[in-house]
């Protein structure tokens, strides 16, 4: 069915976006992950990495509300996690990319 292929074009798709995001939200420590299973952590300060655990709390009840679910990990808890399923479309990624965007502007 191509989903291993479609998990790694799809996911490079949702990591570079989150990526991009990091430039207009300086909550964003890292984006790391590999395929569909991406972490974005959050933090209060890049250089100290302080852990944004509220935030990250925030964060996940936005997206929520605007219909994307996600989990979150970490030893601090600030850590997002995406894992969605291999049969996601780029569409779907760009759309959680916005959420993740409109999310992040809510929390900041």
């Amino acid at each position: 069915d191509g989903l291993q292929e479609n998990s790694r074009v799809v996911g490079a798709r949702l990591k570079a976006g989150l990526k991009r995001l990091m430039a207009d939200h300086p909550i964003i420590g890292d984006v790391r992950g590999m395929g569909l299973m991406l972490g974005v952590e959050l933090v209060r300060d890049r250089t100290t990495k302080e852990p944004a655990k509220a935030e990250t709390l925030q964060v996940l009840e936005e997206a929520r509300a605007m219909g994307v679910l996600i989990g979150k990990g970490g030893i601090d808890g600030n850590v997002v996690r995406i894992k969605p399923p291999m049969c996601i479309t780029a569409a779907d990624a760009d759309f959680a990319v916005d959420v993740m965007d409109r999310a992040l502007q809510a929390v900041n």
